[in-house]
């Protein structure tokens, strides 16, 4: 049952509520003049009071946790450190609140994670002219936040499936969001039917789950408690229905995690999207998905996780998503070959990562008790490095398409020339997708392969070591292209600062938790 003490522990999500509130009602309500002066004002003031909101956000989250600074039981009695000390009462804890939600140290760090990828992709999108009203457009960032805050600490399908709808149907308005552009019309058209097919697929599964749950138990004068992931994975067995709930589970958040073969949309998604919109998509939802995915086949399908996963007794959800992360590494990589785009070239890449991710998951399931401290950690650091590296990378194309007028090749020729801190910027991200050391990419993926070898999957991560060496291929191909070839178009790139600020945090953080990782593994061991 929900308790006033439970305030607390939703406090971030509550926050971002309120900001987003607040962000449109400042729009909406102000007189603004219809000068072009008077609306880049009114963008600067949305984008800036979405910056500023989600930053103390972040800071709250980040005290709350308690990761970098506990309080003492010692320390005296004071305003700041009786305000420290109630925000920290509702700091991480295992138990659920009405057993929907879980505030624990999984969602504090995905919390932190999604906030943050909020907070750079607030930066990028200082350049970005929205249409009639700013206010809607950074307050449907800050909606599907909120969303994605949700969906990492759902132990409900009911609130699982809200979360995800909250996540959704902003994303897809933001895809979409400038519809005088062909191909931002398609971008948000695509992703919506999509997004709509992945929905119900979704739905029917977790229908199946419930009814898979409800034969197997007795007696239930609470059908309610049979829609908590728990509680499903305590009253079912192994068997034909809950085996196909599963499926259609995985096939649903497949497509929007874009794992092969659910990854149609991506590329067109990606490439015809807003930049920064791209770069939120790419990193923030995509992390939210795996974590919720991580809670819903962990909590719900113990009975079929498949022992031993990469044997010859291969099977369960562990079998499942080992297939699917060879397609995704081996599929993701082999179509970015070809592609003379910069987005589509990084969507596919984005894909493949995804395997990755997938091949984490697999190591934590697969691993014994006392080595799947090894997996998880791993998938967390996986997932931090890649959104910060996966947000530098968008944010230099934003940057380059918004004043170049477009993201092909054609455009990043000569960029060394043209805006050296740029290319260089740029560079740091490509080196850390492709796994270049010191960077904090080649750590993220030495740790998932690390995990994935000790916990046997022997022959996939022997193929995504190959398939790796394979995507040094088209992330040179971007190098060669911004430092060899002329530039067609001598005219200098300049930087505004929000964005040269997203840029700077996300290279920063690359390389010190690449030089550094242990700055934020110790953080991670908690989870």
């Amino acid at each position: 049952m929900f308790q006033l003490a439970d305030i607390p522990r939703l406090l971030p999500e509550i926050l971002l509520l309120v900001l987003a509130l607040l962000v449109l009602g400042s729009d909406i309500l102000e007189r603004w003049g219809r000068t072009p002066e008077a609306q880049q004002e009114r963008v600067k003031s949305s984008a800036s009071l979405t910056a500023i909101g989600l930053g103390m956000v972040f800071v709250v989250a980040l005290l709350q946790s308690g990761y970098v600074y506990q309080l003492p039981e010692t320390a005296p009695v004071n305003f700041f450190t009786n305000l420290i000390r109630n925000l920290q009462g509702g700091g991480p804890r295992d138990d659920a609140i009405a057993g929907v939600f879980v505030a624990d140290h999984l969602t504090m760090v995905s919390r932190l994670l999604i906030i943050g990828a909020a907070f750079l992709t607030s930066l990028l999108c200082t350049d970005v002219r929205p249409n009639a009203h700013p206010g809607e457009f950074y307050a449907l960032i800050i909606f599907a936040t909120l969303g994605m805050c949700l969906m990492v600490g759902a132990n409900e399908f009911l609130l699982a499936y809200l979360a995800i709808e909250l996540t959704s149907i902003p994303l897809y308005l933001l895809a979409g969001y400038f519809h005088n552009d062909a191909r931002s019309a398609e971008s948000g058209l695509k992703y919506f039917l999509f997004g709509a097919v992945s929905s119900a697929i979704l739905l029917y599964g977790m229908s199946l789950a419930f009814g898979a749950a409800l034969n197997g138990v007795s007696g239930v004068t609470n059908f309610n408690d049979l829609t908590r992931f728990d509680r499903i994975g305590a009253f079912t067995a192994s068997g034909g229905s809950i085996t196909l709930a599963m499926l259609f589970i995985v096939a649903g958040m497949g497509y929007k995690l874009a794992i092969v073969p659910f990854h149609g949309w991506s590329p067109d998604v990606y490439e015809g999207a807003p930049t920064p919109i791209t770069a939120f998509i790419s990193t923030a939802s995509k992390a939210a998905g795996f974590i919720l995915l991580f809670r819903l086949l962990t909590k719900t399908f113990p009975a079929i996780v498949g022992a031993p996963v990469f044997g010859d007794e291969a099977g369960g959800w562990t079998g499942v998503l080992a297939v699917l992360a060879l397609l995704t590494v081996v599929i993701g990589n082999l179509a970015a070959l070809p592609q003379t785009n910069a987005k589509r070239l990084l969507a596919y890449s984005s894909i493949a990562h995804a395997g990755f991710v997938v091949l984490g998951l697999l190591a934590w399931a697969a691993a014994q008790t006392f080595d799947r401290e090894q997996g998880l950690v791993a998938l967390l650091y996986y997932l931090i490095i890649y959104s910060l590296t996966n947000l530098g990378a968008f944010g230099a194309l934003a940057l380059i398409g918004h004043q170049t007028g477009g993201d092909d090749f054609d455009h990043l020729r000569g960029l060394s020339r043209r805006n050296l801190p740029l290319a260089l910027l740029f560079t740091v991200c490509i080196l850390s997708l492709a796994g270049i050391p010191p960077l904090g990419g080649f750590f993220a993926k030495f740790y998932i392969f690390m995990a994935g070898w000790q916990s046997g999957a022997t022959w996939l991560v022997i193929i995504a070591v190959i398939t790796t060496i394979i995507s040094l291929y088209y992330y040179l191909r971007l190098l060669k292209v911004m430092f060899i070839e002329p530039a067609i178009d001598p005219t200098p790139v300049t930087m505004p600062r929000g964005i040269a600020a997203a840029l700077g945090i996300a290279v920063v953080g690359v390389l010190v938790l690449g030089v550094f990782p242990n700055v934020i593994l110790s953080v991670l061991e908690r989870v």
